[in-house]
């Protein structure tokens, strides 16, 4: 009995577990989103290629000198970091349209190459002049303004740049909006009517999460900013059984997404629509295949890879299944949405 007990203290003592010890901390990013993997296998290079295709599909054919962005859900401050990053030459782009019939929005294809603010003396402007990041969970909030404060304490020789903060409030709820976040976003009204200037809200994969439901920050963002809107979005697949629904809606009730929120491509175009966006500058274009296959495996991988240090990933078991479901099945649609004021 005693062997057996030495035995079972040697193997907890002596195995791999220390590895966590060896882990840096704090990581050297803390981005979370479905990533877009059409090349890489890193998760922070595919989550930073996610929030490109977004730019990339608003950004490349905007004209205004100045550009403003509200973002919602914006997690941990690495795309507030990222965006503040970029330069306004960024968007060396070759842009096609390609037109649908029906009820589908055409979507644009875009291909550029994001260039992120280099030394002091390279004199091209930022390419986002005000930035405003939001999101509902205190921890991260902290966490991104930290991350704010160390990038602008980094570059302050710079000729110019972004002024960019985060906000702790309920992205979903404008209303709810107090403290120092209203008088933010004053500026972005002030301004929300000069030609000169573009004003846009960013919800990178986070909207399907809003309570009770998307249109009440559509309708500000269209109705009091005068902004445009691009996001990476789910959407569920036009034909889909009442046993797939059935599925969705336990995947939403253990995840605490309103299942109202999954919403078809046309009941999607309807609610912007109801925002106040015209029809026909909105365009909706699919990445699904892009998307979850890639999650889908990088979690298998990363759960594998952390077995053996006994590192334990559970909950990440789950996404990943319900990744894969999505993958196989189609039910759900991964779309970069564009729509412009």
């Amino acid at each position: 009995m005693l062997g057996f007990l030495k035995k079972a203290l040697e193997s907890k003592v002596y195995g791999l577990d220390h590895a966590v010890l060896n882990v840096q901390l704090p990581p050297p990013t803390m981005w979370m989103n479905m990533g877009f993997w059409k090349d890489t296998q890193h998760f922070p290079a595919a989550c930073q290629a996610l929030i490109d295709q977004v730019l990339q599909a608003g950004l490349a054919t905007d004209k205004g000198r100045s550009v403003r962005i509200l973002d919602v859900g914006c997690g941990c401050g690495d795309q507030s970091v990222h965006i503040s990053s970029l330069k306004k030459d960024a968007f060396s782009s070759t842009t096609t349209a390609t037109s649908q019939s029906g009820s589908s929005a055409s979507a644009e294809a875009s291909e550029s190459t994001l260039r992120r603010q280099g030394s002091s003396n390279e004199s091209s402007k930022p390419l986002v002049d005000t930035y405003i990041g939001i999101t509902i969970q205190p921890s991260q909030a902290q966490f991104a303004q930290q991350r704010i404060r160390l990038y602008q304490e980094q570059n302050k020789d710079g000729d110019i740049r972004t002024s960019a903060d985060v906000f702790c409030a309920d992205g979903a709820d404008p209303s709810s909006w107090t403290g120092e976040l209203p008088d933010s976003i004053s500026n972005l009204v002030d301004t929300s009517l000069d030609p000169d200037t573009s004003t846009w809200l960013l919800a990178l994969d986070t909207m399907y999460h809003f309570k009770p439901s998307r249109l009440p920050i559509l309708y500000y963002a269209q109705n009091s900013l005068h902004a445009s809107f691009m996001a990476f979005d789910l959407l569920l697949a036009d034909n889909t059984s009442w046993w797939q629904r059935l599925k969705m809606r336990l995947v939403c009730w253990v995840t605490g997404s309103p299942f109202t929120n999954f919403l078809t491509r046309e009941e999607y175009m309807r609610l912007l629509v109801a925002a106040g966006y015209d029809r026909s500058r909105i365009q909706i274009k699919d990445i699904s295949r892009h998307v979850f296959p890639g999650i889908t495996e990088f979690m298998g991988r990363r759960i594998q890879e952390g077995q053996p240090y006994g590192i334990k990933l559970g909950k990440y078991r789950g996404a990943k299944t319900v990744f894969g479901w999505w993958a196989k099945s189609g039910i759900v649609r991964g779309v970069v949405v564009v729509a412009r004021s």
